[in-house]
């Protein structure tokens, strides 16, 4: 009898263990198909993870195709670069083509009774004609003149008299006047003639003969034609060590600016906006590379003008300099001379215009004085 005693009480203990057991089913279960439960959470996770995965597939398709869009943009403004680059040497020769037969004389005194009387003004270049360039009477007055006028409105305040612009019906008569210029050299007058070019030209061309003279110090004979430089001995043509200007494609590649770049005050003057920038360079290479990278800096590019002058000490003492205007005519040549006044060395700075209204001479000084203040931000740079 013990022993069935025994036998239920060990079968009454596991129907209770037995019993909890199923209870501890029942809640897990419930844990993991009930409301909330865990396989609730996990079908959520997985419409997250699903959720996820589609975003993520969104975003790489988004990715590709502005990528895509990226790459056609950066195609467009390269062709439009060249396409600009066409249409203005195109213009530049238009422009020259049309003041082929011109003539601009300069430091000629303007009297009252020019002024009066507009007829004046011929009999004015004639006798400048035979007494200063010692033509006959007669060949003075076969000239056939088409127009003749000065150059912008009288200003009393103007330092020098404005300059006359003669047009000749054709070439023949032009080239008469100019095979006599020497005349005047010879005779130190102050009155200067010279064939009329686009700015453009005439910029380059004073640009180019700062670096004959350079030449010229070294012994090394070179001649200006046009708008090129060439030297003599050789009969090759100068190239400038920086380069061209940096083209859209240099640009537009995506590298950060790893140069330590300075910046200069600003400045605003009737909806013009002024903004420098400088850096170090010791070489040509680095100023071609300096260049790009300050053309990189948000906003530079989009700037009407980004004018440039650079100075620096090669290892054997010697200083090698230039500028690029950008179609500033004459400021960057203006921009260097205010960085070598203030004997700036080893310094590469753009100032950036973006025009808004006519200001004449003004901007020129806000140029200078913009640039010159970036220059002041490089260590040891005057």
């Amino acid at each position: 009898m013990q022993g069935i005693t025994s036998i239920q009480t060990t079968l009454a203990n596991f129907m209770i263990r037995l019993d909890g057991q199923g209870k501890h089913i029942d809640e897990l279960t419930k844990e993991i198909r009930g409301k909330h439960g865990i396989q609730e959470r996990l079908e959520h996770v997985q419409e997250q993870a699903n959720d996820t995965l589609y975003n993520v597939t969104e975003l790489e398709n988004n990715q590709k195709k502005m990528e895509r869009e990226i790459r056609r943009l950066r195609d467009y403004v390269i062709r439009l670069e060249s396409k600009t680059n066409t249409h203005s040497a195109q213009i530049i020769d238009l422009k020259s083509r049309s003041m082929e037969n011109n003539i601009i004389i300069s430091g000629l005194e303007e009297k009252v009774t020019e002024r009066r009387v507009s007829a004046n003004l011929p009999n004015v270049i004639r006798n400048l004609f035979i007494t200063e360039l010692e033509m006959k009477d007669g060949d003075a007055d076969n000239l056939q003149i088409n127009k003749l006028f000065r150059m912008g409105d009288f200003d009393p305040r103007r330092k020098y008299p404005r300059p006359i612009c003669v047009q000749f019906y054709d070439k023949t008569n032009k080239d008469l006047i100019m095979s006599r210029v020497k005349i005047l050299k010879n005779k130190r007058s102050p009155i200067r003639i010279a064939q009329q070019q686009p700015d453009e030209i005439r910029e380059k061309r004073k640009q180019l003969f700062q670096v004959q003279k350079q030449y010229a110090d070294r012994d090394i004979e070179t001649k200006i034609k046009g708008d090129k430089l060439i030297f003599t001995q050789s009969n090759s043509i100068y190239r400038d060590k920086v380069g061209s200007r940096p083209t859209a494609d240099e640009v537009i590649t995506c590298d950060d600016v790893t140069k330590e770049v300075f910046s200069g005050k600003s400045m605003e003057d009737n909806g013009n906006k002024f903004v420098s920038h400088s850096t170090a360079v010791d070489s040509y290479k680095q100023v071609r590379r300096s260049i790009i990278e300050i053309m990189r800096i948000d906003g530079v590019p989009s700037a009407t003008h980004n004018v440039y002058a650079y100075r620096f000490v090669s290892s054997d003492g010697t200083i090698h300099e230039g500028f690029d205007d950008d179609g500033e005519h004459g400021a960057g040549r203006q921009l260097l001379r205010t960085l070598t006044d203030n004997e700036v060395k080893n310094a590469l700075v753009v100032v950036s215009r973006w025009y808004g209204s006519k200001i004449g001479p003004r901007r020129f000084a806000h140029i200078n004085e913009t640039g010159l203040s970036a220059a002041r931000k490089l260590p040891v740079s005057v």
